[in-house]
């Protein structure tokens, strides 16, 4: 009779683990996410997510970029953070054996700029590196990500928003090797009217830079994928190439952006079994979702696969 309740018992407690995990797994499609960057952590096979929760930053797990587990806030900002809205684009990247946040926030000046937040584990608690923003302090510049050169150097790739100058900017920022202070002066890569494909975003003629994000390709090319709007008005995904094979350029465009289904703010990475995925949202409006597509690499053409 005790080997029977015993049983019973675990057999109610296995039963009402699963029914626990089934309820705390998302279905990634159903998440609300705007600019999604996919961390793979080889160290737990695990891919993580941050999402902006204004004033923090949640995190979602998954073992198989299908269903996902809310880890719970990985930051919230203390009074004192410098940043006091958006807490925009978190990109989520591993470096020397820590875990960053590298993310867009505006000061009490209405300022935006990108600081960057860091942890000793994917899942947080994140601190403030710095506490100030690593773009200029009088610029408006959002959506910086880290990026490291051939000399192992890092640097930071970011646009100069168009809100400032009109067309707007993607720029490099040399940082130190611990990514606290910048070196030397910020160099401007290109503009955004340089796609073909751009058109503006209003009457005053204002073109936008996204999310730059730099892949090397199977055939050793240097692309950059980056968003902005195309001249049809849909929100979109262009893809840049370096012809020196350095991140400095020069770059130059292809004449139509990858995506036709107005979505952007894309990032490349590879699942745990070698596949290359590509994520972003889409559409742009109040109905996104975070999408995850695997990606077709032939001879430095990307296509995406639905």
């Amino acid at each position: 009779m005790k080997a029977y309740l015993f049983l019973s018992a675990l057999a109610w407690l296995l039963m009402a683990n699963v029914v626990a995990n089934a309820q705390s797994a998302v279905d990634y499609a159903t998440l609300r996410i705007r600019d999604p960057f996919i961390l793979a952590d080889k160290k737990t096979k695990t891919y993580y997510v941050a999402v902006n929760n204004n004033p923090s930053f949640r995190l979602y797990s998954s073992k198989d970029l299908k269903n996902w587990k809310d880890e719970g806030n990985c930051f919230r900002a203390d009074a004192d953070f410098w940043g006091k809205k958006d807490f925009w684009a978190p990109d989520l990247i591993e470096y020397k054996g820590k875990y960053y946040i590298w993310a867009t926030f505006s000061g009490t000046d209405g300022k935006r700029g990108t600081s960057i937040l860091v942890a000793d584990k994917p899942t947080g608690p994140y601190k403030p590196l710095v506490n100030q923003s690593t773009t200029p302090a009088d610029w408006m510049a959002l959506d910086g990500t880290l990026y490291i050169d051939k000399k192992n150097k890092p640097w930071m790739l970011y646009c100069h928003e168009w809100l400032q100058v009109g067309d707007g900017k993607i720029v490099a920022q040399q940082l130190s090797d611990d990514l606290k202070k910048t070196v030397g002066e910020p160099k401007v890569l290109f503009t955004a009217s340089e796609g073909p494909w751009v058109g503006p975003i209003n009457k005053e003629n204002g073109y936008i830079t996204d999310a730059p994000f730099i892949y090397k390709a199977k055939n050793g090319e240097m692309l950059m994928l980056w968003s902005s709007f195309s001249k049809n008005g849909k929100y979109a995904i262009g893809v840049a190439r370096s012809a020196s094979g350095n991140h400095l350029g020069p770059w130059t465009q292809d004449e139509l952006p990858l995506n036709d289904d107005d979505g952007g703010h894309a990032m490349i990475f590879k699942d745990f079994d070698g596949n290359l995925k590509i994520s972003y949202h889409a559409p742009n409006s109040k109905a996104e979702r975070a999408v995850i597509y695997s990606l077709k690499d032939e001879r430095g053409r990307l296509s995406i696969i639905k």
